[in-house]
Parts: structure tokens; C-alpha cells; sequence
């Protein structure tokens, strides 16, 4: 089975877990610290705070933005829940906001509209590591933004600058499906000194210092193990954005069945998913299991999160639930062999054309 992704780990990684396991240090060590400083610089940011979840990043992220109860905060419908459901936990009324049919990101003007005197916040994605377009921070001038890069290390916006790089705090998760891997593990990076101590009080069970408790916390902390894995994996970004970036083309060139997303003109994508949509009429579910026969491990795509029954909407949200049903996913990951790509592109045309 040639599957939908694989981490990429190797010696660099087994010795750097034995390294930690030696020194005794488990938590809070010079492994995190190194990897926070890596991920900030890849983003252009000042600082790196590194915690146990890109959902754990995300919370904090909304936390020190000043998100409570009553407020509103503005999410793009197509998405895995993480972001509106952080908002949710804090009080939060979530704002869902279309997406553009071509780019699959909310726009800045789709964005602008949503606001209200209630807006608190909003919450950009670069979904699937396609870029936001960085116009938003200007149309939404004076309001708190919060990016959600998870997907998106290494890509860049159109004006050139880094994703991650947008807002107040950007967000990014390192589980297994996605650029780079810690096993779980998020990062929250920033150009802001005080958002940058009150995001570190706030993962230590709000302490400024051993005993001295400022607020309320709990413990999202990462440990040493995943830091060192964050921190060998960082050496590898250019190389993994790069082997993927082949792949991706690769495949979006060969397989003219199916419609593809669109980056901003002038952006570079990470291509962490490479997702697509079926024809009209085609049935997704049907696609993925025939791959799956053939040997090609296909999934299904994202949600639209008016319908995932635990996020109160009133909006129809048209291009968000179109996605979502006809969206699959493709078998993307860098150490993948020219060979198993030709083969995911025989298999696609095949299932398509029965």
C-alpha cells in the first residue's frame, strides 16, 4: 500500500532521542529551547514558544488575545475543527466565514464583512499549506489575528514574506501528517515580548518562576523528546519542502480530472496536503476505496464546519460544504520514490474513467 503520508525519520532522529534519554533531562531543557528558536526564525519571528498540540497553540494564542466569553471570532468554514473549537472552550461565539472556490482560503473581503462590534478576533488559515492572502492583516486593520499555520512551514505569502508571520501569534503543528513531525506538538511564534512571556507563563501552569504563580495555567508544555525530534527535523525543511514540491507538481500536472487548489499569484505553497476535488456527480467515497483496492491509500479531504453538529452557524456556507463533499487527498510525503508517484497517478486515472 502506498500510503496517503509517512514521516520522515531516520538515524539523525534515533540519536537524538538517546541523547535525551541519557542526560536525564526530560522536560524543559536546551532541545525545546533550540527547536522554538529554529521554527520562530523559519517563520521571521522574534520568538518560538513550543507547546504539547498545534490545537494547545492555537488556545494560547486565542488566550492572549484577550478571547473570553461574548466575544466573536471569525474562522473560515473549511477546516479541521482545532481552531473554532479552541474559540469555543474560551466562551467564544464562532463567526464561520465562506472560502474562496479557487484558493479554499477565507478572503480578506469575506473576512471584513463577517465583522462586527462583537469581533474579537479572527483566525486566518493557510489550509493545507496553500497561503492566506496577506492583504487580511490590512483589512482587518485593529483587529487581533490570529494565523493558523499549521500546514504551512516553509511556505511563503505572496508578498514574499513567511507564513507565520501574519497577526499577533501564528500557530503551527507538528503531528505526524505534517511538514515536520514531534509526534504531537505546536509551536506558537511571535514578534511580541509580552505575548511572548504570558504564552510561556500560561503552558507551565501560569508560572512566572518556580512557585510564583501568576494566573490560572495548565501544563502544555513539550517535552525534551519531541523537542529534539523538532529540532533534527528543522535541518531537513528545506529539503522535505523542496522533495514534496516535485511530487506535488508532478502529479497536479498529470492529473487534469481533477481540480486542484490554487495558491495566491506570487505565493508558495508547502504542499503539506495534496488535496483535489472530484468531478461533479462523481462520488468521492467511491474513488478512495477503489484506489485503496489498487494499492494507492487516498482519504477524504477536510470538513465544512457548519457540519460537524458542534459549531451553531447561520450562514449556508455554499463553497466550504462543496469542498468538503467532493474533496480527496493524495498520497504526498518526501521520501516517496518516483516509481510509487507514477503509480498513484495510474491509479487516480484509472478509478476516475470507470
Amino acid at each position: 500500500m502506498i500510503p496517503l503520508t509517512r514521516p520522515w525519520t531516520g538515524e539523525e532522529e534515533e540519536n537524538a532521542l538517546v541523547e535525551v534519554l541519557r542526560s536525564g533531562m526530560l522536560v524543559q531543557g536546551p532541545r525545546v529551547a533550540a527547536f522554538e528558536e529554529a521554527v520562530a526564525s523559519a517563520a521571521g519571528r522574534r520568538f518560538g514558544v513550543a507547546v504539547s498540540s498545534g490545537t494547545a497553540a492555537l488556545s494560547l494564542a486565542l488566550e492572549v488575545a484577550g478571547v473570553g466569553p461574548g466575544d466573536e471570532v471569525l474562522c473560515p468554514a473549511l477546516t479541521w475543527p482545532s481552531p473554532a473549537h479552541a474559540a469555543q472552550k474560551l466562551g467564544a461565539r464562532v463567526v464561520l466565514v465562506d472560502v474562496d472556490p479557487h484558493e479554499w482560503n477565507a478572503t480578506p473581503e469575506a473576512l471584513a464583512a463577517s465583522r462586527t462590534e462583537a469581533t474579537r478576533a479572527a483566525i486566518v488559515i493557510d489550509q493545507f499549506g496553500s497561503p492566506a492572502r496577506h492583504e487580511i492583516a490590512d483589512a482587518l486593520e485593529g483587529l487581533p489575528l490570529i494565523e493558523d499555520a499549521a500546514c504551512a512551514l516553509g511556505a511563503n505569502f505572496a508578498n514574499g514574506a513567511a507564513c507565520g508571520s501574519l497577526g499577533a501569534v501564528s500557530c503551527f503543528s507538528f503531528h505526524p501528517r505534517k511538514i515536520l513531525t514531534t509526534g504531537e506538538g505546536g509551536v506558537c511564534v511571535t514578534d511580541d515580548v509580552e505575548l511572548d512571556a504570558r504564552l510561556r507563563v500560561l503552558r507551565n501552569h501560569g508560572q512566572r518562576g518556580p512557585g510564583d504563580f501568576a494566573e490560572p495555567g495548565v501544563n502544555l508544555r513539550l517535552g525534551e523528546l519531541a523537542g529534539a525530534l523538532g529540532a533534527v527535523q528543522m535541518g531537513r525543511l528545506d529539503d522535505a519542502l523542496s522533495l514534496r514540491r516535485t511530487h506535488a507538481e508532478a502529479m497536479i500536472a498529470a492529473l487534469d480530472g481533477l481540480t486542484f487548489q490554487q495558491a495566491p499569484k506570487g505565493a508558495r505553497a508547502s504542499h503539506q496536503t495534496l488535496g483535489a476535488l472530484v468531478p461533479p456527480g462523481v462520488d468521492p467515497d467511491a474513488i478512495v476505496t477503489a484506489a485503496r483496492e489498487r494499492g494507492v491509500q487516498l482519504g477524504r479531504l477536510s470538513y465544512a464546519l457548519q457540519d460537524v453538529g458542534t459549531i451553531p452557524h447561520d450562514a449556508p456556507l455554499p463553497v466550504a460544504r462543496d469542498i468538503a463533499a467532493r474533496g480527496i487527498a493524495l498520497p504526498l510525503y518526501p521520501q516517496m520514490s518516483e516509481e510509487d508517484r507514477e503509480r498513484v497517478i495510474a491509479v487516480v486515472r484509472e478509478v476516475l474513467h470507470e
